[in-house]
């Protein structure tokens, strides 16, 4: 019983009377200073006016008690301020809670019905687990069958791999059959060619035989009769014919001397074919620099007959320079003579094979590019030979070797 006392906001109370006692004093006091000297307002008269005062006193009290009420407690300023607020937001909470009241009972009927549903629900659940496990009953069969028929294609898939790879190999041995068919044919068609060449080599051969048996052999095939340098800045057509007729002369002087003719006039001047002399022409008249023009013989040739010759031009350029050391080789004293002829030899050899990869031009009859003066080789051997001590051999060329040739080199001994 007491509890409700204690819920009581006393400080709002004795605030209220204590604000309450002050406003009526202060219109009483008000009240009794205004009645003394009896003043009037809006020319009423004093009593009019005494009463005025009091009821605005009473006025006051109320808007102080409201006032007040308003600070101290946040109820009140609702009450008072935001009652109507209030008491719509209750309408509207009214409202929604009647629809949800509402909403509820359809969903209570409707849980029902779902209710009834689940039940019908339920017993299609059970009869589609029983197909279920009739079904997982067949899948179980069906995956059986499906792991048999898998290895039966797997097996069939490696069967056609196989069949695949020796399909391929097959076509890839008949394709290799082709290309060595093609191969062949272009070799058959190759030896052919060469065949006709050969038969037309054989023909100039007997020919050339026949001639041989007739007479002296006058010129070789492929034979250099004679060569010279030409140079100019550029070279002129005049100097290329003079070179071109100075190559006839010299090349019929070799001509007489092999036979031992005395008279060079009573041999005839090789006959060059126009082809290589026009081709040599074009090439040498307004070029620089230094060039080879070599003069060989077009076929073999027997005294007494023409001999037929084409001219070769080549660029001349040096190779190496005098006394440039092409080869070193030590012996040891002891050396056999027969290990150091095989060694030089193998060295000129070597030399031979060098020289025409540098740039070198082989003879076209012998294959050879160079020579050695044979004395001095022999003399170089004998020291090598005799010598007591380390010896070194050092082949050098004689002198500046240009892309003609010949190569003509020098044995150097230098003792250790």
């Amino acid at each position: 019983m007491f509890e409700i006392f204690h819920d009581i906001n006393w400080v709002l109370i004795g605030t209220l009377i204590a604000v309450s006692a002050l406003v009526s004093w202060a219109g009483d006091v008000i009240g009794m200073k205004l009645g003394k000297k009896r003043i009037t307002f809006m020319k009423l008269r004093p009593r009019y006016t005494s009463r005025i005062i009091s009821i605005l006193t009473g006025v006051g009290i109320a808007l102080a008690t409201i006032l007040t009420l308003s600070v101290a407690s946040e109820q009140v300023r609702t009450a008072l301020f935001s009652m109507q607020v209030i008491q719509r937001q209750l309408t509207s909470t009214r409202e929604e809670l009647k629809k949800n009241e509402d909403t509820i009972s359809r969903m209570e009927v409707d849980l029902f019905q779902s209710r009834g549903d689940l039940a019908g629900k339920e017993e299609e659940l059970r009869e589609v687990e029983v197909r279920l496990e009739e079904g997982a009953k067949k899948l179980g069969e069906t995956q059986t069958k499906l792991s048999e028929m898998t290895a039966m294609r797997d097996k069939m898939y490696s069967e056609q791999q196989s069949l695949r790879k020796e399909k391929d190999k097959l076509l890839s041995e008949q394709d290799g059959l082709r290309k060595e068919k093609e191969k062949l044919l272009s070799e058959s068609k190759k030896l052919e060619t060469s065949i006709a060449a050969l038969k037309k080599e054989a023909d100039s051969l007997k020919s050339g035989i026949q001639r041989l048996r007739e007479g002296r052999i006058a010129a070789f095939s492929d034979e250099v009769l004679a060569q010279t340098v030409i140079t100019g800045s550029p070279i002129t057509e005049a100097q290329v014919a003079e070179r071109t007729e100075a190559l006839r002369s010299e090349a019929r002087t070799l001509l007489a001397y092999r036979f031992g003719i005395r008279d060079i006039e009573k041999v005839k001047l090789p006959n060059v074919t126009p082809d290589s002399a026009n081709a040599a022409r074009s090439r040498l008249a307004g070029a620089n620099g230094r060039w080879m023009m070599r003069l060989t013989a077009v076929g073999n040739a027997v005294e007494g007959e023409e001999v037929n010759t084409k001219i070769e031009t080549y660029p001349s350029v040096l190779i190496y320079e005098k006394g440039k050391v092409l080869y070193t080789h030590k012996f040891e004293p002891g050396t056999a003579r027969d290990e150091i002829e095989e060694t030089v030899s193998q060295a000129l050899r070597t030399l031979n094979q060098r020289a025409a990869g540098d740039g070198v031009l082989r003879d076209p009859l012998t294959g050879n590019i160079g020579s050695v003066d044979s004395g001095d080789l022999i003399d170089a051997i004998d020291k090598i030979e005799q010598a007591k001590n380390s010896i070194v051999l050092e082949i050098v060329t004689e002198r500046d070797i240009y892309s003609e040739g010949p190569l003509r080199v020098k044995c150097d001994l230098k003792k250790q």
